[in-house]
């Protein structure tokens, strides 16, 4: 019985074994199965999350999302993940649109300097060194690719006569506050010429306000700077460039530049005004390159000055060779020029300097044009080789030119007055104001040692302006206290009751309908009108019928040939004759001698003047005058006039409408 209830109990025993390791094996098996149920639910999400984020990777695709199937801390994850997606897509679209901006503004940048030809530069103020663009080296003549160099260098290349301004402006700039900085200075070509560059930059500043970067741009600027405006020629800064590397490059040849001064630049210009002077430079250049084409040789032609040309001849074997070239110059420049509807001759004075290596390019320019203003004083369309001698006489003129600056605000100037004489009445009816400069060392100069230099540097008008107001106030006094009965008139011009202004043909030029009605204010005022130097200008029948004019003067060249059996009787008979179909008076000029009074009174002239009946002499003597009542006796009963005074010419050659009109 024991023994059963053993085996029963062992037997039992087994099956609460076998029970519980069956439970425990259910129990192990529903864990691992609840376990893996529950690490499906982690991981696969997240190997979900991992595949959606390997396609955005891959596609870069931005706009993907993950979808959410389930709620709690994975929903909550997956929606973490979208909206980080979200931020990435929005950051990228940002950084592409700045990445599109960036490139097209680079492009704009880059198709906008090719586009400006401008050359670009970098400097780094931290190494010293400029960053040069390709089209920067193309400019200077380099090969066209970018290339580093030192600052030094770069200033290297800069015209010697521009690198220390270029230098101290730089620096200036760096050390101020500048935002931007422009420029103007030479650089050396590749070919060892020059070109005219403007410089533009903007700097960054580091700590402290110290430059450490600057870029900027190179303009070729050559052109502009070195061309005329108005006739396309090259100007004065070109020519010197040019002279300068002639000289330099001199061989066995000469050097000559040619000095070219229009004559009566000054007077087309005051008559019709700036549209024909420019017209008339046009015209003249064409010539010029006419005559250079005729020359058969290179020839540089620069327009240096208002009415001034410069020509550079190289390789000369002879001087003959270029005084042949100024001659060429001086033929095309000889025919009449168009303009205003009338055909106007201008002329022209050239000057010649020859140079060598040792010379400077200025110093031979203004050699040239001493010898221009030597040529001007022999006459119309004349030609001067330049010496040594002539700087002392160029010395001089400047010297004029200032002590007459002076003179005039100094009140230097004195007034003398000659006889108008009627021959009709023989008696004296006025008097021509004539201009004298008492200088405080040379004593007392006649008109022909100052009036032509006043005339070339714009005293004149300063002059004229003068002589004009003391005349009027002089004659005004005489009228006064001397109550001259008939009143007389005055050249330049007062009398007691009546102006006299003397107009010379030149200044008719421009007939327009301004200067008709000038003048015919002035005749409502009593002013009479004369046109004086008869038959030297440029004669013209159709002002005398329109324009209101009370006499004419015959030049003093007419008169003085009087007698000389050449024709010039019937020149003043003929002048005479016309004068008097128009209803003018006549009256003539530089009369010297009893042969010459008697010729002009048989050929009914109506006024003379001269020094046949006096001198100009000063106010107190021509007070005298008056009061004898205008008595006249021959200053020279035996003839000739110019026997007596040694420089009358210049007395009879300087007439008070110069001075008035600053002609």
């Amino acid at each position: 019985m024991l023994v059963c209830d053993r085996r029963a109990q062992g037997a039992r025993l087994r099956q609460y074994v076998g029970i519980i390791l069956i439970v425990l094996a259910l129990s192990i098996g529903i864990r691992i199965a609840v376990v893996m149920r529950l690490t499906r639910m982690v991981t696969d999400p997240l190997a979900y999350l991992a595949g959606v984020a390997r396609e955005i990777s891959e596609r870069r695709d931005y706009s993907v999302r993950a979808e959410r199937e389930t709620g709690g801390e994975i929903g909550q994850l997956i929606d973490a993940f979208n909206e980080m997606v979200a931020q990435i897509d929005r950051h990228d679209r940002a950084r592409q649109a700045a990445e599109d901006g960036l490139r097209r503004s680079e492009e704009r940048y880059a198709l906008a300097a090719r586009g400006s030809n401008d050359g670009l530069w970098d400097y780094d103020a931290t190494a010293g060194r400029v960053y040069l663009s390709p089209r920067l080296n193309a400019i200077l003549g380099e090969r066209e690719a970018e290339q580093w160099v030192s600052i030094l260098d770069l200033f290297g290349r800069i015209h010697p006569e521009d690198r220390d301004r270029v230098r101290v402006e730089f620096a200036a700039y760096s050390q101020s506050n500048a935002e931007a900085f422009d420029v103007e200075f030479r650089m050396r070509h590749h070919n060892e010429g020059w070109v005219w560059m403007q410089g533009r930059s903007t700097v960054v500043r580091g700590e402290g306000g110290r430059v450490v970067r600057m870029a900027g741009s190179l303009s070729d600027i050559t052109r502009r700077k070195t061309t005329d405006a108005v006739t396309g020629l090259p100007n004065r800064l070109f020519f010197l460039d040019e002279l300068g590397r002639a000289l330099e490059n001199t061989g066995s040849g000469q050097v000559a530049v040619l000095f070219l001064d229009l004559d009566r630049f000054r007077m087309v210009n005051d008559s019709l005004g700036h549209s024909a002077t420019d017209e008339l430079l046009i015209q003249v250049t064409g010539r010029l390159r006419s005559a250079v084409r005729s020359a058969g040789r290179k020839v540089v032609v620069a327009r240096t000055g208002e009415d001034e040309f410069a020509m550079l001849l190289t390789e000369l074997q002879r001087p003959a060779d270029a005084e042949s070239v100024a001659g060429m110059m001086l033929a095309w420049l000889r025919e009449p020029f168009y303009l205003e509807g009338q055909h106007l001759p201008v002329g022209a004075s050239i000057g010649i300097a020859f140079g060598s290596a040792s010379d400077k390019p200025e110093e031979l320019l203004r050699n040239a044009e001493t010898a221009m203003y030597h040529a001007s004083t022999k006459g119309n369309a004349e030609i001067a080789i330049f010496r040594a001698s002539m700087r002392e006489r160029a010395a001089a003129r400047l010297e004029i030119v200032m002590g007459l600056r002076s003179a005039i605000k100094a009140n230097q100037l004195r007034l003398r007055y000659q006889p108008l004489v009627s021959l009709r009445e023989r008696r004296i009816i006025g008097f021509e104001s004539l201009v004298r400069w008492q200088h405080p060392e040379r004593g007392l100069l006649r008109p022909g040692e100052f009036i032509a230099i006043a005339e070339e540097s714009d005293l004149i008008l300063e002059l004229g302006e003068w002589v004009l107001r003391e005349a009027c106030r002089q004659m005004a006094e005489w009228d006064q206290r001397l109550a001259p009965d008939p009143p007389l008139t005055i050249g330049v011009n007062v009398a007691a009751r009546r102006l006299r202004l003397e107009i010379t043909e030149r200044s008719l030029l421009a007939d327009t309908g301004q200067i008709l009605a000038t003048l015919r204010a002035l005749r409502r005022m009593g002013v009479w009108l004369v046109i004086d130097d008869f038959g030297t200008g440029y004669s013209s029948l159709s002002y005398l019928q329109r324009l209101p004019f009370d006499a004419l003067k015959i030049d003093r060249s007419f008169i003085s040939e009087l007698g000389a059996g050449d024709g010039s009787p019937e020149i003043v008979r003929t002048i005479i004759e016309l004068a008097r179909s128009f209803k003018l008076r006549v009256v003539a000029e530089g009369v010297e001698t009893a042969d010459q009074v008697n010729r002009l009174s048989a050929l009914g002239c109506d006024l003379i003047q001269g020094f046949y009946f006096g001198k100009p002499v000063t106010a107190e003597q021509t007070e005298a005058l008056i009061r004898d009542g205008y008595a006249i006796q021959p200053a020279f009963p035996g003839g000739n006039a110019t026997d007596y005074f040694e420089a009358g010419a210049d007395d009879i050659g300087t007439t008070a409408a110069r001075l008035e009109l600053g002609e």
